[in-house]
């Protein structure tokens, strides 16, 4: 193998597993820093309250007694509620950042993140937000409602997320997640570099042989 070519591939190689953080940002509705909301339910199914958004999935733009309750911080106009059985998925481009406000967290609710390699990692109830110790369905404690945010340290980037829930709900709004690092683009563009290079002198090299 071409020692440049070798070089990207140690340079990109993606660990088999990520390393993911899990932060709560209990009682606010302020996404962290670096990342921009790409989903807040304003449009999607043409922005009709109770229109589906997935299987038993729906936006909602207010509560709704024994259904859906708006998240406590951070959510205005539309959001969105997983029913029973139901779930909704999400696709995006490859992020280190994912975050989301999220409602009246119950143990019932399973938020499920998928990465560029193709692996799944599955968080129910407390496991969301890192505490498994929490007022389960509360519709207005900064333990249950809040910002959640999920960074990988490590491996593979999330590309998806899949909301869950085995019974009565699991509401949350404006997902956001990260841009490119600058360091990221600067390894981008060396190894479009180093692979220019290489192809060059491969190509001069096949010139002088002939």
């Amino acid at each position: 193998m071409n020692k440049y070519v070798a070089l990207l591939a140690a340079l990109v190689a993606v660990p088999a597993s990520a390393a993911t953080t899990v932060s709560f940002n209990g009682g606010s509705g302020a996404l962290p820093a670096g990342v921009t909301v790409f989903q807040d339910f304003e449009a999607l199914a043409g922005g009709t309250p109770g229109a589906s958004i997935g299987p038993n999935a729906y936006v909602y733009n207010d509560s709704i007694g024994g259904a859906s309750a708006r998240p406590a911080f951070g959510s205005t106009g539309n959001f969105a509620t997983v029913l029973t059985g139901g779930s909704y998925t999400v696709n995006f481009a490859a992020t280190n950042v994912f975050s989301f406000v999220l409602g009246s967290l119950d143990t019932y609710n399973t938020l499920t993140l998928h990465y560029e390699n193709g692996t799944s990692q599955a968080y129910a109830g407390g496991q969301i937000i890192n505490d498994l110790s929490f007022p389960s369905g509360n519709q207005i404690s900064g333990e249950t409602n809040g910002v959640v945010t999920y960074r990988v340290t490590d491996g593979p980037r999330l590309t998806g997320a899949t909301f869950t829930s085995s019974a009565n709900s699991f509401e949350f709004d404006n997902l956001a997640a990260g841009v490119p690092e600058p360091a990221s683009w600067a390894l981008m563009i060396g190894g479009f570099g180093l692979i220019g290079a290489a192809s060059r002198r491969r190509a001069r090299t096949v010139t002088v042989l002939a």
